[in-house]
């Protein structure tokens, strides 16, 4: 008898809206839960305010608390190298790297049109799990990977 996975959840940063999309739907359609964000910006920070006007209420402190929840139930990140931005996956995965705690062991999987040799030799200097160029790979492929990577891990 096979025994159940616990449901494990992906942080899937995506800069392009349509194929986070699919990304996300994809992994809910294989079991997974799906936190996503277009920017390193969008990772680390809640929505506070919707207006902008930087007032923080008791609205606003619940979805920041949420936020973090979410993120502390982060088992793997899919990551894209181009984000919406300043930052981009390098910068991403520096401040991860850089920060003690769990979010240092989490596996990283890097999905990305960007297959210049140096930046994949950065991404994997820094600790990645895989580094994927996307027009080589089926997204299948790729979900089975994490899947795959991530069975039996306990990171929290």
């Amino acid at each position: 008898m096979k025994k159940q996975l616990e449901k494990k959840t992906i942080l899937v940063i995506e800069d392009e809206r349509p194929l986070l999309e699919v990304v996300s739907a994809k992994l809910e359609k294989n079991g997974f839960g799906v936190i996503t964000a277009r920017s390193v910006d969008q990772v680390f920070s809640a929505n506070l305010d919707q207006k902008g006007s930087g007032i923080i209420n008791a609205r606003s402190i619940k979805q920041l608390l949420d936020h973090l929840n979410d993120l502390d139930s982060v088992d793997a990140i899919w990551l894209d190298h181009n984000l919406i931005g300043k930052e981009n996956g390098l910068d991403l995965i520096k401040k991860i790297k850089t920060n003690s705690g769990r979010w240092k062991r989490i596996p990283i999987f890097v999905v990305s049109n960007s297959d210049g040799n140096q930046t994949i030799k950065s991404y994997v200097k820094l600790g990645i799990s895989k580094y994927y160029v996307k027009s080589n790979y089926k997204l299948d492929e790729i979900i089975k990977d994490i899947k795959t990577s991530l069975e039996g891990v306990v990171i929290r």
